[in-house]
């Protein structure tokens, strides 16, 4: 079995993602895969490396700006993932997560209710995906005749309630995107009547905290994880027949997996506030095999028969299509978007039965999942070799 040393933290729900795609691809090829989460120096590194004697590591580089640690690293079969891109290794291939496209599925979300203004919350700490973010944001919007406010924390309130509404906000990561929405409420403004908002990472325990749920795309993590481990094979696999390198290492990049559609972006203007509460029951659970109109009735508070009358009078359709229109939004998003096998899409989506959801998709569509997927495979190629 190889020792496999990954440095990284795994205190955000994204860095565990890229853990989890990694263990998924070490259980068919003999890995044990070591976390090394506390490491502060090059000595630290060291040490970690005379300790285990691995066969290769893999070194998660996100929340780091400087140059690449080549001369630590220097010996072993080793992959960088999301270092920073103005300062690449020349000694180590990257999987660099590609941020303007991940940034440009929260705008097109934002873009689509028709807002009167639009602006963007960075970290303001300087990392490399956040500004390709704001650019993205920046371009999409001028191809739209309107114009991007980049707001900062200080001033954070009174910027919002001086904003022409109703206005979309698109924040660098979902801690970026709760801190617009709280000062959004604390301004006494109205998510998303005044002020809509999406995020980016669709970090569960942030985007459900709050009601209307923040929207959020989520980038494939696992899948990077899982490509993180092939690029590391083929490196173990150069070193033992003593290829060389090349002289310019390659980038790869991921994009974004989907867009999960929550509250914050909801265009659900003019409808009760019980017909609100089951569409916002419905986005954040419908894609569970226990939702059921009870439930959604009981988010209502009221009867069933009262709820499932009062929801097809002020949306014109029934909650079980609604629940329907959910998993099928999310079964198009990881079909394009994901490598994902069609069984494992279809458990994903809430389906206990792979045959109704692929007739259900097939009366939708026209095409079978596989279809579906060789068709838009191209909008959502996950992938892409650069040099």
């Amino acid at each position: 079995m190889k020792m496999i040393l990954f440095f990284q933290s795994t205190t955000r729900k994204s860095w565990r993602q890229k853990l989890d795609g990694i263990l998924r691809y070490a259980k068919g090829h003999d890995w044990f895969v070591q976390l090394v989460e506390r490491f502060a120096t090059a000595s630290d590194v060291r040490c970690a490396l005379e300790n285990w004697s691995p066969a290769g590591c893999l070194v998660d580089r996100a929340m780091s700006n400087g140059r690449a640690p080549d001369s630590v690293f220097r010996g072993f079969p080793t992959v960088y993932l999301d270092q920073n891109p103005k300062m690449p290794s020349s000694e180590h291939p990257c999987l660099l997560h590609d941020s303007a496209a991940t940034a440009a599925l929260a705008v097109q979300e934002l873009l689509a209710l028709g807002c009167r203004s639009y602006a963007y919350l960075g970290t303001e700490k300087g990392f490399n995906w956040d500004a390709p973010r704001l650019e993205s944001f920046k371009a999409d919007a001028k191809r739209a005749g309107h114009s991007v406010a980049v707001l900062h924390r200080k001033s954070l309130v009174a910027a919002l309630r001086s904003l022409p509404k109703p206005c979309g906000i698109l924040g660098a990561n979902d801690y970026c995107a709760m801190e617009a929405y709280h000062a959004t409420t604390k301004a006494g403004l109205s998510i998303p009547d005044d002020i809509a908002i999406a995020g980016i990472d669709n970090d569960e325990a942030l985007c459900e905290s709050v009601s209307p749920g923040l929207t959020s795309v989520e980038p494939d993590f696992e899948g990077a994880g899982w490509r993180l481990g092939e690029m590391l094979t083929e490196e173990i696999a150069r070193i033992d027949t003593s290829r060389p390198a090349s002289p310019f290492p390659r980038t790869e990049h991921y994009g974004p997996l989907r867009i999960v559609r929550r509250g914050s972006t909801s265009a659900d203007r003019g409808q009760s506030l019980p017909v609100r509460q089951a569409l916002e029951y419905v986005r954040r659970h419908g894609c569970e095999r226990g939702i059921s109109v009870d439930a959604v009735a009981a988010a209502m508070g009221c009867s069933r028969s009262l709820a499932t009358s009062r929801f097809r009078k002020e949306t014109g359709r029934t909650i079980l299509d609604e629940i329907h229109d959910v998993r099928f939004r999310s079964m198009c998003d990881l079909l394009a978007r994901s490598s994902l096998p069609v069984a494992m899409v279809v458990d994903k989506c809430g389906y206990g039965s792979d045959g109704f959801a692929k007739k259900l998709f097939l009366s939708r569509t026209g095409m079978t999942m596989r279809e579906y997927r060789t068709q838009h495979a191209s909008e959502g190629e996950a992938f892409r070799g650069t040099h």
